[in-house]
């Protein structure tokens, strides 16, 4: 991934251009930044391998889908709550980030109810929503589906904050 996108959301690459829309300036700012980045692959959340899902710009909406691998089990051969954890995490900072057009993001807060079990297999996406946004700070929710079940599995509340 490439978190320093956000820092130059004012340049005129990433400015709105002639004839789009704010959508699909988020979703091309967005898959610019969740693009492979060489020789990140041994940083954390790249080796999550989050793929754009879709965004939704007038609702504040990020959906990330990822894959669920084996490393990624528990001893009782399900989906890590740590990794649940940081699905979501992923996907409030890259959202936080594009709203507050900051590379550094910091996690203040993060609640995090389990619902239910993840088989390791598949996919699962996580759709995330600004829900308050000030200049530093920022309230977000979250929900995880089971992308082979549709189901919901876990929610989220977050509070981000630009250093």
């Amino acid at each position: 991934m490439d978190y320093g996108v956000f820092d130059r959301l004012e340049e005129e690459e990433f400015r709105l251009q002639a004839g789009e829309t704010e959508q699909g300036r988020m979703e091309r700012i967005l898959q610019q930044a969740l693009a492979a980045s060489p020789g990140q692959e041994e940083i954390f959340n790249d080796r999550m391998r989050p793929e754009f899902a879709g965004c939704d710009a007038k609702e504040r909406v990020l959906k990330l889908k990822f894959p669920v691998e084996k490393w990624q089990q528990n001893p009782n051969g399900v989906l890590h709550g740590g990794i649940i954890a940081a699905m979501m995490d992923i996907t409030f900072g890259v959202l936080s980030r594009y709203y507050a057009g900051c590379g550094k993001i910091v996690t203040v807060q993060m609640n995090l109810d389990f619902m239910r079990r993840i088989p390791v297999e598949g996919s699962v996406c996580v759709i995330a929503r600004v829900d308050k946004a000030g200049r530093r700070i920022s309230f977000l929710s979250a929900r995880l589906m089971d992308g082979e079940a549709g189901k919901l599995a876990s929610e989220a509340s977050a509070v981000f904050m630009v250093p």
